[in-house]
């Protein structure tokens, strides 16, 4: 058995070709802040920001193969490819380094900024939104509570730079607005995905809309650009993020999308 063998059903688990288009989220609620705040909002602040977002993901991802693996037939977990024990362990580890993420990011910001009052950032409450949707989603399966963990996501990125440097009405409304679209987008994609798993044209078709958020990301990036935010490494970072999925689709055909 290969290595790609041994850690394919990890893969298929974390749906890791999805992964790249998480920490864009958090690049475009930056965005929305420098857009008209300007300043140093990039750097390792927003990286840790990033990491944590990934982390709550996949802790979401993991939380879901677990509570639905009763009758999620052809995962991970009901196909006995991974232990309830290490998926559990693996949920925990991934809630953990979340948290950790979190706390040096806001280590961060309040060495950038100390008027932001504490070192735990504004990112935290919505953060706590963000696993808040996550957890209830994956309970409920309804389709607006997945679309506000896209939004909150948005939120963790512009909630990191408000801490950083401060905030208008026209940065938080930006800000704001950007997670409304989010919202609005993968909530209709997720009411769109229901009854997939028994339509492989669906499925399909859905998993090209997840993906399509990685350009919605890029679009709103450019704009933001335009209104005139010191935002070119953020939106290099953003073509990364699209170019790093290209790439584990072809690497990785096996692994599901949605």
């Amino acid at each position: 058995m290969t290595w790609l063998h041994k850690v394919e059903p990890w893969l298929r688990f974390f749906r890791l070709v999805n992964l790249p288009t998480v920490p864009g989220d958090v690049l475009v609620g930056v965005a929305a802040v420098a857009a008209f705040e300007g300043g140093d909002v990039a750097g390792w602040a927003m990286v840790a920001a990033c990491a944590a977002s990934c982390m709550f993901y996949l802790f979401g991802l993991a939380d879901n193969d677990i509570v639905g693996a009763a009758t999620d037939l052809g995962r991970p977990i009901p196909d006995g490819e991974i232990s309830m024990r290490r998926a559990r362990a693996a949920r925990a580890a991934c809630m953990s380094l979340g948290i950790v993420a979190l706390a040096a990011s806001g280590a961060m910001v309040h060495s950038m900024n100390s008027g932001c009052g504490t070192w735990l950032s504004l990112a935290f409450p919505s953060a706590l939104c963000l696993v808040s949707a996550i957890y209830l989603y994956n309970r409920t399966k309804h389709y607006v509570l997945m679309g506000l963990c896209r939004g909150f996501n948005v939120m963790l990125g512009a909630t990191t730079a408000l801490c950083a440097t401060g905030g208008t009405n026209a940065s938080v409304t930006a800000a704001a607005a950007a997670a409304l679209v989010w919202t609005i987008y993968i909530s209709a994609v997720t009411r769109y995905s229901e009854g997939e798993e028994t339509n492989p044209v669906r499925k399909r078709r859905t998993g090209i809309l997840v993906g399509g958020i990685v350009y919605l990301q890029l679009a709103a990036l450019v704009a933001f650009s335009v209104l005139g935010g010191p935002v070119n490494n953020l939106l290099v970072a953003g073509a990364a993020l699209l170019l790093a999925r290209r790439i584990l689709i072809v690497a990785l055909p096996k692994v599901s999308s949605s």
